[in-house]
């Protein structure tokens, strides 16, 4: 074989392998590409459902936390499963919890705060949380009926104007709770919480002339559902000039369930007589008859009371608040 044939074999021979080279380079490449991204992949996707898992885990611990809650009264045992917020909407199945959560905590809280002495007379406050409603008309009746003077902590609902308007002509306190009244919106972060009361506070405004400065936080200032802390809300308060105000009665009203009257009246006139100052818990709702129809043996039994009066709250009122510095 001449010369330049053994050259053109050879050379033949060393494309082909530098061809088989390069294939099997580019093969080498792709493979740990494609399973580091297959990789990434699932690791996306376990991180997704681990995190689906603690939110749904989370639930059903909130949800057990409120069924299992312990409590004696038949009163107290609240329905996890509301599928409704106070003006009667379809809420999602967080709002849900969010609802029946509040609700287990304001019958069930013990107030364990301090207790100021009124130089012997003891000062009781109605408060009504969550109003006007179908109700709030039937409520200030008995109130003027009596001569008696309340606080409504309302939130924003344009179908009542009437209502509040005459909740401040009758002499009563507005106190302003939440527009919307929705957990998850309202306790999203500061500046939502800003936001909401601030549009309840020019509602009330506009529509009543009230500079309304006294608020109630949904489920109170202690509450659990807040996904801000509380103390900001509270600074944020302190900085516009608003004063906050919990309870240390309550009327056990909040549960979804029913509860009649008698029971309503007991779990006040059981309580008042504990503190020097007592601010009650009420609801203001359409479904909330029994506690309409609860309101004047109250009244009536505390008005009978050896040096006890009924108030309106105002900014000198001592503050019973569930959080203290």
């Amino acid at each position: 074989m001449s010369q330049n044939n053994i050259e053109t074999d050879n050379n033949g021979e060393t494309g082909d392998k530098f061809k088989k080279v390069k294939k099997l380079s580019f093969i080498e490449i792709l493979i740990p590409v494609l399973t580091l991204m297959t990789i990434v992949n699932c690791i996306v996707i376990l991180v997704l459902v681990v995190n689906i898992g603690k939110k749904v885990n989370g639930l059903e611990q909130r949800l057990l936390a409120i069924q299992s809650s312990d409590v004696d009264e038949p009163y107290q045992e609240v329905s996890a499963m509301t599928s409704t917020d106070i003006n009667g909407n379809t809420v999602d199945a967080t709002e849900a919890v969010d609802i029946a959560e509040a609700a287990a905590y304001e019958n069930n809280h013990v107030w364990n705060g301090r207790d100021e002495s009124s130089a012997g007379i003891k000062r009781v406050y109605f408060t009504f949380d969550d109003g006007p409603s179908a109700n709030t008309d039937r409520i200030l009746d008995i109130l003027d009926q009596y001569g008696v003077k309340a606080t409504f902590f309302v939130v924003g609902k344009e179908k009542y104007p009437e209502q509040y308007k005459r909740i401040v002509a009758d002499g009563h306190t507005l106190g302003m709770h939440s527009y919307s009244h929705k957990y998850n919106e309202i306790y999203d972060s500061l500046d939502a919480y800003k936001h909401d009361l601030t549009q309840l506070h020019d509602f009330l405004y506009e529509l009543t002339g009230v500079d309304c400065s006294i608020v109630r936080f949904p489920g109170g200032s202690s509450n659990t559902i807040s996904k801000v802390d509380m103390w900001e809300l509270i600074d944020y308060l302190d900085e516009e000039g608003m004063v906050y105000f919990d309870w240390n009665v309550s009327s056990g009203d909040a549960a979804g369930g029913y509860i009649n009257a008698s029971q309503i009246a007991r779990n006040v006139l059981d309580n008042v007589s504990k503190y020097n100052n007592s601010v009650i818990l009420f609801h203001d709702a359409a479904g909330k008859d029994s506690t309409v129809d609860a309101l004047p043996a109250i009244i009536e039994a505390i008005l009978e009371s050896d040096d006890t009066v009924i108030l309106p709250i105002s900014e000198d009122t001592v503050r019973v608040q569930h959080l203290h510095k």
